[in-house]
């Protein structure tokens, strides 16, 4: 008897496993060329959307290319405005038009106002991002050799996103001390209405230059997304932070801020992709009058292989009165890399 339950069930297993696979593809994107695509959407992120399909594996449309999309699974659909929705897509009556299907009825919007949209049911490793990037170079007439390591990770949700990011870089010169500079930073941006934010963030600095064992930073601040597009983010923000900061030589202080944030971002996903953005952050200390810091870093990254990128890095950090009085008052470089998107 067990052996017969045992035949029955295995092929009823399959079948239920082929029927769930089979029901994930019903989603179908129509084309502006004429052409349809049947699969299971799994996100529109940066004017790309990917959807998985039974024998073409997943595939990465432009989304200026795709006229309409149906999909009987729940969608987060975003728009540029800031507003988001929850529902099915359904057919729309007109081309180049979304229609999603939300408990307080039908709502259309042209494909062009949306910028991110996930199944509601989205797993994790489909919302995160993960790249890392090694860079070298050395110069026999100077003999300084210069070798740097980063680690870049984003999550992204209709409702936030949270970006954590860590670099070091050595820089080694004959008769002298080697140099160091490492930062870990993360941060966290809740979503609300008209394109405002509410920002979390925090870092960990060492950087021998300005003469920093150590600076520990975590704050909180309010933005506004004037830009947010496929192709575009700009946002502003300012809040407050509290730094612990110890010194290669002297003592510890900590430090109430003022912070001040700029982040542009530009970015094109077709082939090859590019992406260039720039960070500023400025910190006057309101405990330690007339003393002001700033931290500015522009990123460019070129596509030249599958998922492997070219990336040429500019930071600079000014502080006008450092902790240790023996430190420069201003750190910059330029970091050249190779880094992988996994």
């Amino acid at each position: 008897m067990l052996r017969l339950l045992s035949r029955l069930m295995f092929p009823a297993i399959l079948l239920l496993f082929s029927l769930s696979a089979w029901a994930d593809r019903t989603d179908v994107v129509f084309l502006k060329n004429g052409d349809r695509v049947t699969g299971e959407v799994k996100g529109l992120n940066r004017g790309i959307l990917e959807l998985k399909t039974d024998h073409m594996g997943t595939v990465y449309i432009e989304w200026e290319d795709i006229e309409e999309v149906i999909s009987q699974t729940g969608q987060a659909v975003e728009l540029t405005n800031g507003q988001r929705f929850y529902g099915s897509l359904a057919k729309p009556e007109n081309e180049q038009m979304v229609a999603i299907e939300t408990e307080q009825g039908t709502i259309g919007f042209n494909t062009l106002d949306v910028v991110k949209m996930y199944p509601v049911q989205s797993g994790f490793w489909n919302r995160l991002d993960v790249s890392a990037s090694l860079g070298f170079s050395w110069d026999k007439g100077s003999a300084v050799g210069r070798y740097s390591l980063g680690l870049d990770a984003t999550y992204r949700d209709p409702r936030f996103i949270t970006r954590a990011g860590f670099v070091t870089e050595i820089t080694t010169q004959q008769g002298r001390d080697n140099s160091k500079r490492a930062t870990l930073d993360a941060n966290h941006l809740v979503f609300k209405l008209n394109k405002k934010y509410v920002a979390y963030f925090g870092s960990l600095e060492k950087n021998d230059e300005l003469g920093l064992d150590l600076r520990a930073l975590a704050g909180a601040g309010y933005g506004w997304v004037p830009i947010r597009s496929n192709r575009n983010w700009f946002s502003i923000a300012a809040g407050l932070d509290v730094t612990n900061e110890t010194p290669t030589n002297g003592q510890a202080e900590t430090n109430l801020e003022a912070v001040g944030m700029l982040t542009y971002e530009y970015y094109k996903y077709d082939r090859p992709q590019r992406k260039f953005s720039v960070n500023l952050m400025v910190f006057p200390s309101l405990t330690d009058w007339g003393r002001w810091r700033a931290n500015f870093n522009t990123d460019f990254r070129l596509e030249f292989f599958e998922d492997l990128f070219w990336v040429l890095d500019f930071y600079a950090s000014f502080d006008s009165a450092p902790i240790s009085e023996s430190a420069a008052n201003s750190d910059y470089g330029i970091t050249s890399s190779l880094a992988y998107k996994f």
